[in-house]
């Protein structure tokens, strides 16, 4: 009941790729997975026209990955648990890291220049995140609800630097944010149009 988006697609299989690039793709996705495990480590994706990868129902782990020019999400989970570790983008259209569908996803060692969102956590989803580095991303992190069968997304992150943003975080009523262990209270009007 899946339709296959992607440039290449994996489904229910065990998937390693590593020491690859994948580039000037203009498929919806360069790269789909679906209800497989997985390990990617050393892949570069440049000049992407929609998503990098999208994973959906996945469990895996994610090292030394660089995103360049992705005309949409650089990432994109749905329904999956994940750790990422080490990942770098530059000119991302649209989410950094995009996560959905109830996932729970660590990630540390993050670096970001350019991007119109960093870290978006969403519909029942939990993300923990440290040792995080965005410059001149407009809203570096969100956490809210799209599909109202699902609740709000949870988003913890620590040891962060970001520089020339246009407003820290978006966050609506049915979600949470942590900065530092400081719960961010504060409620965005109209999240899903400034999103979307």
């Amino acid at each position: 009941n899946y339709n296959l988006l992607g440039s290449l697609n994996f489904y229910k299989t065990s998937v390693k790729i590593s020491n690859s690039k994948f580039f000037n793709i203009h498929s919806e996705d360069a790269v789909n997975i679906i209800d497989s495990n997985f390990n990617l480590e050393n892949v570069i994706f440049d000049d992407i026209k929609y998503d990098a990868i999208d994973f959906d129902f996945t469990i895996g782990k994610l090292s030394n990955l660089k995103f360049k020019n992705i005309g949409n999400d650089a990432i994109d989970f749905s329904g999956s648990n994940v750790e990422v570790n080490n990942i770098f983008g530059s000119d991302i259209n649209d989410k950094f890291i995009s996560v959905g569908e109830k996932s729970e996803i660590k990630v540390n060692k993050s670096f970001l220049v350019k991007s119109n969102i960093g870290i978006a956590s969403k519909d029942g989803s939990k993300v923990l995140a440290k040792n995080i580095d965005f410059k001149d991303v407009i809203y570096p992190f969100a956490s809210y609800r799209k599909k109202k069968e699902y609740g709000g997304g949870k988003l913890d992150i620590s040891k962060f630097k970001i520089k020339n943003y246009k407003s820290k975080f978006l966050k609506d009523q049915y979600s949470e944010i942590k900065l530092d262990q400081k719960k961010q209270n504060y409620i965005t009007k109209n999240i899903l149009n400034l999103i979307y």
